[in-house]
């Protein structure tokens, strides 16, 4: 059996598991109310700042496509035990910010809300990944069952990165590359554009404070 077909099968069967899973299932009823309390705080630091501080937040569940693509990648075993127990962002919450200081201030306040068990934060703004990426993740855990988590990634980006960031998951996830050289050639164009990106977010910040003293 080739390898495309075993990857196949191990995706049925993870599609299986998640579909006889409550909580991929219903997922709403652990994750809106962190949205909720993510909500509470961009209403707060819209209103003590006086400008909207979160362009947007949305959520997703990996997909049982991306599941297995990413075990895989990692060199682990493909299925629904080991996708529970390694995966840090099986369920990812994104939150756009205005400016990068805006990033920062709701980074603080959500590892302030009472009952959310965080196990790490990762700042990729003051140590970027290789890549270029900017950004800051917080991995919480959920309640799964008696004995598991789940993990819970929450990424908070600046507009500007963010832009970065979606040809960067774009070009990362093609499925079909026709010339590997051109594909890194990309690659390299995007991680120079990062540091301007990078400057530019620093400019607009900088000329922010400007217009909030006038």
């Amino acid at each position: 059996m080739d390898m495309e077909r075993k990857l196949d099968l191990y995706v049925e069967e993870m599609k299986m598991h998640m579909e006889e899973s409550e909580f991929f299932v219903q997922p709403e009823l652990i994750i809106n109310p962190i949205i909720l309390e993510i909500k509470k705080i961009d209403q707060q630091l819209s209103e003590e700042y006086g400008r909207p501080i979160v362009e947007y937040i949305k959520w997703r569940i990996k997909t049982p496509e991306s599941i297995v693509k990413k075990l895989y990648r990692k060199q682990r075993k493909p299925t629904f035990d080991c996708a529970i127990k390694t995966i840090n962002d099986l369920v990812g919450i994104r939150i756009v910010c205005s400016f990068q200081d805006d990033v920062y201030k709701m980074t603080k306040r959500i590892r302030k809300i009472s009952g959310l068990k965080i196990k790490k934060v990762k700042d990729y703004i003051a140590h970027p990944k290789s890549s270029g990426y900017r950004s800051i993740h917080i991995i919480v855990e959920l309640p799964y069952n008696e004995e598991q988590k789940i993990g819970l990634e929450i990424q908070i980006r600046s507009a500007a990165m963010n832009y970065w960031a979606t040809l960067d998951h774009q070009l990362s996830y093609k499925h079909k590359v026709v010339d590997p050289k051109e594909t890194e050639k990309i690659r390299e164009e995007l991680k120079s554009y990062a540091l301007d990106i990078a400057e530019i977010d620093k400019k607009f910040l900088k000329l922010r404070k400007k217009i909030d003293k006038l």
